[in-house]
């Protein structure tokens, strides 16, 4: 964070100042009561909490924005007490101040699926030319965005932060930190309707990224997704950028190809034809990789250096990592997270692999986040599972028996499906099952940890 004066950040707020409160320097600003410290101004945005100025008295330059009373106000000097009709305005006047302090691009990307990859993606392609600040792998709910606005600072180039959507308005909450000047939406499917209980409205929630740009700056879209092409764009005034493998689409994606624990790939950019490799399996990776050379492109950064610093970078843990199994097996670990959508690309995925692997075996947990639409939803898994032909399916826990048995309702072999809710069952199951150059799957959803033992079990 960068030191401010006392006085500027409540005239910020919109207050005067008095003379104790002038030339008084801040080190940090906090929503968090346990942050409580020297020099640091505490909002009182959360209810709930005890405040005590008993137990806070013992911090020097220590500063309350509130508009409650508290315990033992008396034992704070007046000036420590900042009382306002609306500490969350008030809060919201301090992090646009903060924000605008900095006359940087902030790159905002959001999307149901490809949104962490991208933005460490685009953090590799950046950071040997900008100091950069950006969300820590997938840490991106609403308690971070102050941390991360705040490591903004007087170095930082350039800040690429994931905007996720979980209920509604967390869009326009993100937006109203970060106010960013880039925005990019990856894809969209179903995930959250177990909040958002409707499709329609989770697709409009991930839409006010437009708005979030103020309707101006530059979208980068995914062209190919049929969700994001059916959005409203009549107001927006800013740039567009497309990128899929449409033939209208700005960075058209060409002849992608498997290649050992690598993708090939062409784009086509204004009349030219670019060649790329990024490390990790599936179209996916693909699709991030060419949204994080669209977004570097409008920062600057030349395409041919781009797709060149892309051969080094290093596949997230848990994102179809590839991994040596024990007895010549090979492990796919996808178990970051589960929605529809990512388990479609993943079950496709694992089924595109070229040989020489014996059997491909899929062993998958719960889809998280689905409320209404679950049936529905572990109806299509199960049906995928059998139209791609995958030689045997494993699940585990009530939810994913569903998976399994609608697999078996469309016509896959009942011999080829195993269900428990034990994970001891299941790791007996491996000892009778596995076979070398078996190339196994795992994917579930709501951090089952039963699914990190069987990794490590059938590691090598």
């Amino acid at each position: 964070m960068k030191t401010l004066l006392l006085e500027d950040i409540l005239q910020a707020m919109g207050m005067k100042p008095n003379k104790a409160q002038t030339s008084v320097p801040i080190v940090n600003v906090t929503r968090e009561l346990y942050e409580a410290d020297n020099n640091t101004v505490y909002f009182r945005v959360k209810k709930g909490w005890k405040l005590d100025g008993e137990r806070l008295k013992k911090h020097h330059h220590f500063y309350i924005v509130t508009e409650e009373p508290f315990l033992n106000m008396e034992k704070l000097n007046r000036d420590q007490i900042i009382m306002v009709a609306d500490v969350k305005k008030a809060f919201l006047n301090f992090t646009s101040y903060y924000r605008h302090m900095f006359n940087i691009p902030v790159v905002a990307i959001t999307g149901t699926c490809g949104k962490t990859t991208t933005k460490e993606m685009l953090k590799h392609i950046l950071q040997k030319d900008f100091t950069v600040q950006a969300t820590i792998s997938s840490k991106n709910a609403g308690c971070f965005h102050l941390p991360y606005l705040l490591g903004i600072d007087e170095n930082t180039d350039v800040a690429v932060i994931e905007t996720a959507v979980s209920v509604r308005g967390d869009m326009m909450e993100a937006c109203n930190y970060f106010f960013p000047t880039i925005g990019v939406i990856t894809m969209i499917g179903v995930d959250h309707t177990d909040k958002i209980r409707l499709f329609e409205n989770y697709k409009a929630e991930k839409a006010k990224l437009i708005q979030g740009l103020g309707y101006k700056g530059t979208l980068i879209i995914n062209l190919d997704d049929e969700h994001i092409s059916s959005m409203d764009f009549s107001d927006y005034r800013g740039k567009i950028v497309t990128f899929g493998k449409s033939k209208n689409a700005q960075f058209q994606i060409k002849d992608i190809h498997f290649d050992k624990n690598n993708m090939k790939f062409k784009v086509a950019y204004d009349d030219k034809v670019f060649k790329g490799v990024v490390p990790g399996l599936g179209s996916h990776n693909v699709y991030n990789a060419v949204a994080s050379i669209a977004v570097a492109a409008e920062l600057g950064i030349d395409i041919h250096i781009a797709i060149k610093r892309l051969i080094s970078f290093s596949p997230l843990k848990s994102h179809f990592q590839l991994i040596e199994g024990r007895n010549e097996i090979t492990i796919i670990d996808d178990t970051w997270k589960s929605n529809p959508t990512s388990l479609e690309s993943g079950l496709r995925t694992l089924q595109k692999i070229p040989l020489p692997y014996q059997r491909k075996i899929a062993v998958l947990g719960r889809i998280a986040a689905l409320g209404d639409y679950a049936d529905a939803e572990y109806e299509k898994a199960g049906k995928l599972v059998y139209q791609l032909g995958l030689d045997k399916l494993i699940t585990k826990g009530s939810l994913a028996k569903d998976i399994g048995t609608a697999a078996v309702a469309f016509g896959m072999n009942k011999q080829d499906v195993y269900h428990s809710s034990e994970p001891q069952d299941i790791i007996n199951y491996f000892d009778k099952l596995l076979q070398p150059n078996d190339i196994v799957y795992f994917k579930t959803g709501g951090e089952d940890e039963a699914f990190e033992d069987f990794i490590d079990y059938l590691k090598k």
